[in-house]
């Protein structure tokens, strides 16, 4: 039996859809992420049910599909005029239609979506739905919509649905699209049973529009490799495909007549040598533009799909923890806890207004502060000037003392070939402070900003002992995220002193 994801699956890869179809373990199984969209995606849909209340929910019944459609059927002959999760199977193909609505000229149909614009995938999602519906003999059909959401609303009071949500009228889409969806199903039927795997190039499809469950099973090991020309510095994805159909995999064979940029260049030479190519000038020219106190700052944030406070919108970004490290002059360091703030809001109210109260206390009234990728921090603050106009002065005058420490790397201060073409903090840290277990990400429960987000978000369900023994594991890596940042300036200034 086919369904609405595996039809989608398949249309983004082959492979892909008959691996997952077969039953063969997944080599990169969904993360974080995957599952805070889900758990987006089933909020959403129970708020967009407002949009047509009184509806009847038909049950979902784990793979007892027949149960479901009959459901269906008993709703739709009892008169239901709004149906939500209405089930249907036809030709192979199973549904379940987000909301179905009965107007004077037919049922409307709509899918509902967590985004906040209409992908190409949701188009197609919604003709496979068309289709199915077109297909059945008792169902007379109006219009077919997407609801996305709408990413201008603001939250005043309990929520609008009606604001909340965008409809994309795709009736005339579905329609021009019924002979391509059966084609489709056609070839999507020969590849589940075959018993090939198929033969599907590795290419942009991969990662869009959702990232595959079979990535390491296809890519080649080499792209892990330092030297992987996969990992050139924003290198557009389709010419480094290019080069390695070329048969291009390593550095060593890229021609010498190609054109790089500088941290191309310095990429390569710096895994020819294995040393780090350095340029003490950029460096100190950053070291200059650097005052004492330096306030070494970082945020945490999350999103919610459906917005929960007063002045939030939909997947809006939501600082909720902060940590602070301080140095007050270049002879101190930050090793005693006095020298460090941090700050996680309570999960009952709106963090915006404490956490930027918080800051404003913690943070020295001059000097520096620095950041890694610092426009990130930046705007959060200003959001937290938007929510809060009688402090918004001062917060954003916060924003008048950034440095960004990623500056001397980025602009080719320091190259070391462990950063494999990335400038992220998870791969500057430990080539540039290496072999310190005080500095490993990976000893961390939580070790990375998604896992953050979904850590701080699923505390909402939590008693308060998991929400103690949460909060000490946030605590622990926006710790490490302001601490890694003193401790790679400090090799920078080590560097310009030989």
């Amino acid at each position: 039996m086919l369904s609405k994801s595996r039809f989608i699956l398949a249309q983004q890869c082959a492979k892909s859809f008959w691996l997952s179809a077969k039953g063969i373990e997944p080599t990169n199984p969904p993360d974080a992420a995957a599952e805070d969209r889900l758990r987006a995606g089933n909020e959403v849909g129970e708020v967009s049910k407002e949009l047509f209340p009184g509806g009847i929910d038909i049950e979902y019944i784990s793979r007892d599909f027949q149960a479901m459609c009959d459901l269906t059927a008993k709703a739709i002959d009892a008169g239901a005029t709004t149906i939500y999760e209405a089930s249907f199977m036809e030709k192979g193909v199973f549904i379940r239609v987000d909301i179905m609505n009965k107007t004077l000229q037919g049922w409307d149909v709509y899918e509902v979506k967590s985004s906040s614009s209409l992908r190409s995938y949701h188009k197609e999602d919604a003709s496979l739905q068309w289709y199915v519906l077109k297909n059945l003999n008792e169902i007379e059909l109006n219009d077919a919509y997407v609801i996305t959401l709408n990413n201008k609303y603001s939250k005043d009071g309990k929520i609008n649905p009606i604001e909340l949500f965008t409809k994309h009228l795709l009736t005339d889409y579905v329609e021009s699209n019924l002979h391509e969806i059966e084609k489709q199903l056609e070839d999507i039927k020969l590849v589940s049973i075959s018993d090939n795997e198929p033969e599907v190039s590795i290419g942009a499809q991969c990662k869009k529009p959702h990232s595959c469950d079979y990535l390491d099973r296809c890519w080649p090991k080499s792209t892990k490799e330092n030297n992987s020309v996969f990992n050139l510095y924003k290198l557009n994805l389709d010419k480094k495909l290019d080069l390695y159909n070329q048969g291009i995999t390593f550095f060593e064979q890229i021609k010498p007549d190609t054109k790089l940029s500088l941290t191309h260049q310095n990429q390569i030479k710096a895994n020819e040598i294995k040393e780090p190519i350095i340029n003490q000038t950029k460096i100190q020219d950053f070291i200059n533009s650097v005052e004492y106190p330096i306030s070494y700052f970082d945020f945490e944030t999350f999103t919610d799909a459906v917005p929960l406070f007063d002045g939030q919108r939909p997947h809006m970004q939501m600082p909720f923890q902060y940590s602070l490290h301080i140095q007050k002059d270049a002879k101190s360091n930050i090793d005693s806890d006095k020298e460090h703030f941090e700050f996680i809001a309570s999960i009952k109210e709106d963090p915006r207004r404490a956490i930027a109260e918080s800051m404003l206390q913690n943070i020295p009234k001059s000097g520096s502060i620095m950041a890694y990728n610092q426009s990130f921090e930046k705007n959060c603050i200003k959001s937290l000037a938007d929510h809060c106009p009688d402090i918004s002065e001062d917060l954003l005058a916060l924003n008048d003392r950034f440095i960004d420490l990623i500056d001397p790397f980025r602009s080719g201060g320091y190259y070391h070939h462990e950063f494999k073409g990335s400038f992220s903090i998870k791969k500057v840290l430990p080539a540039v402070c290496p072999n310190d277990k005080k500095l490993d990400y990976e000893n961390l429960d939580i070790n990375n900003g998604l896992m953050a987000s979904s850590a701080y978000k699923k505390m909402r369900g939590l008693s308060e002992d998991q929400r103690i023994s949460m909060r000490k594991k946030l605590f622990a890596y926006c710790w490490l995220d302001t601490y890694a940042m003193y401790a790679i300036y400090i090799k920078l200034l080590e560097i310009v002193k030989t």
